[in-house]
């Protein structure tokens, strides 16, 4: 009887030493799984915000394509400008060429029309030099050159303006242009009709 107390009891306390031995073990696995949690929590946590910093790295890289997308767009518009202005500029210069050669062109034109007038005036003077006659003198004359009527105080004398004779009214009430005068001025009867005849024949 005494040796089974004695087994019982080398059980009991074999049985207990394995009991504390399990205990121990278990604390020990409760510390390592505790340990694993907390390990397991801060690489969750790093996951999250390794997930929340790729979306907003995904929305900054959208936001950048977005923004690289504008500027090649405002690129292409600044080409297609820059390609107008190339035109416009070669225009520019086209025309700028070409308004200087007017302008030369309107030079020599100008100069050439001064000189046109410069002659023009120099043959009036001749013409005029020769179509006006040597102004007769009021003293020399005593008779109409056309008529040979006498003058006296109801016939008086006047000036041919194209030959410079003296004529009594009757031979000299014409009026005609001529090149020394714009204006119509008396001329004898021979004289209109010389003149008249030069007009019709030019």
């Amino acid at each position: 009887m005494s040796d089974s107390i004695q087994s019982l009891e080398a059980k009991y306390r074999e049985c207990e030493s394995v009991r504390i031995m399990a205990e121990r073990r278990r604390r020990e696995l409760d510390l390592q799984a505790a340990h694993q949690e907390e390990q397991t929590n801060g690489i969750e946590e790093d996951l999250k915000v390794e997930r929340e910093w790729r979306v907003s790295l995904q929305e900054i890289m959208q936001q950048d394509r977005e923004k690289i997308s504008q500027l090649q767009h405002e690129l292409t518009q600044l080409r297609l400008i820059a390609q107008k202005y190339a035109a416009l500029q070669e225009e520019y210069y086209t025309l700028k060429e070409h308004c200087l050669e007017q302008d030369q062109t309107l030079e020599e034109l100008g100069k050439k029309l001064s000189d046109s007038k410069l002659e023009l005036s120099e043959l009036k003077e001749q013409a005029s030099r020769k179509s006006d006659g040597i102004w007769a003198s009021d003293k020399d004359a005593t008779h109409c050159r056309s008529c040979e009527k006498e003058f006296n105080l109801t016939r008086r004398k006047h000036h041919c303006r194209n030959c410079g004779g003296i004529f009594c009214n009757a031979c000299s009430d014409n009026s005609m242009s001529l090149p020394s005068s714009a204006k119509p001025v008396r001329v004898c009867d021979t004289c209109q009709l010389e003149l008249s005849k030069r007009f019709t024949v030019m």
